[in-house]
């Protein structure tokens, strides 16, 4: 895997992304680190640091609760169908780990799918198919996503139904049981294209014994599920709400100090005790505005600032020093003018 930043919207690139494992590497004695030549030592932090930044996928209580609705929907869909399959859709804000969520499901659902079949490294096999809905887009157009995907060949000619029944002939062929459509809020309904895109994908979905996971943003007022195709889609789909974590109640307390918790047991750093960030908790949330994405941000400049300081624990002084990104930035200045009201 190449250490470009890249969507697995290929069969091969799906492949290497379900393959994919990050080296944790071997944490050194502070002692041990000191011992290093300046070359070896250089060597060191560079897996240190890929190590962070690498894609790793934390069980929270967030992904935990997704992974039971996907595996209840998938069991629904499981044998002979006369009706339209479920779906499943993830809606929310930026940053809050919809996509990344959604791969995880992909990729367990494939490892399980395949350890069930005994179809390991079967290529003939295709148990979740990726595709990311092209902006704006039209029936053909949505279409040759899928085809390209597929790795189909779509003449200029070829119509939309001709492209429709050619990916749907390959994805009963390769055996999908599930297909994941990211940033489906693109398919604008309201608009002509993206009526009839909305239409065509209705149709795709009914003809293929597969569980459609649709992913995007704010999709109750978006287009697909709220405009005029909306009232045939919803009631076939189950929606999963990702929202910024909240400490406003001790269960919800609790949630974060698990989330904060489980980023500090992945700290490859030899002195870091796991514990000392969930005593700052509640500053940790007022900074990302309880966003995950921002709060893995946050984390990530901590720790590659430590590792190239030389430091080898992380705690609230050294973070006070990282500039979080622009929406944390925001969401912890909403946050403090709705406490001055509040006081007022």
């Amino acid at each position: 895997m190449t250490e470009t930043t890249w969507t697995p919207d290929t069969l091969a690139a799906w492949r290497d992304f379900v393959s994919y494992q990050a080296d944790r590497p071997h944490v050194l004695t502070v002692k041990e680190r000191d011992a290093l030549t300046p070359l070896l030592r250089e060597q060191y932090d560079d897996s240190r640091i890929a190590f962070v930044n690498a894609p790793i996928v934390l069980p929270t209580p967030d992904l935990e609760r997704l992974i039971r609705e996907a595996r209840i929907i998938t069991g629904m869909n499981r044998g002979p169908q006369f009706t339209a399959r479920l779906s499943l859709a993830i809606s929310g804000t930026q940053t809050l780990g919809k996509s990344t969520a959604a791969l995880y499901l992909g990729r367990a659902h494939e490892e399980r799918e395949r350890a069930k079949h005994a179809r390991e490294g079967d290529k003939s096999f295709v148990p979740v198919l990726y595709v990311s809905t092209p902006p704006q887009t039209s029936p053909k157009g949505l279409m040759v996503r899928f085809a390209s995907t597929l790795g189909i060949p779509v003449r200029s000619s070829t119509t939309t139904d001709q492209a429709m029944d050619r990916v749907v002939d390959n994805l009963r062929e390769l055996q999908t049981s599930m297909v994941i459509l990211d940033e489906v809020q693109h398919l604008r309904t309201r608009a002509q294209a993206g009526m009839e895109a909305a239409s065509a994908l209705k149709s795709f979905s009914e003809r293929v014994p597969a569980t459609f996971l649709y992913v995007g943003v704010d999709l109750p007022r978006s287009d697909f599920l709220g405009g005029a195709m909306g009232a045939q889609m919803q009631g076939r789909t189950t929606m999963v709400q990702m929202q910024p974590y909240s400490i406003g109640s001790e269960t919800h307390r609790k949630e974060w100090d698990k989330v904060i918790a489980l980023f500090e047991r992945e700290f490859p750093l030899v002195e870091h005790e796991v514990g000392t960030l969930m005593e700052e908790a509640a500053w940790l949330h007022a900074v990302t505005g309880g966003v995950l994405g921002s709060l893995r941000t946050l984390l990530r400049k901590g720790l590659v600032a430590a590792i190239i300081d030389g430091h080898e624990h992380l705690d609230r002084r050294a973070l006070e020093q990282v500039i979080p990104d622009y929406r944390a930035v925001i969401s912890a200045s909403n946050e403090h003018k709705s406490s001055r009201r509040a006081s007022a």
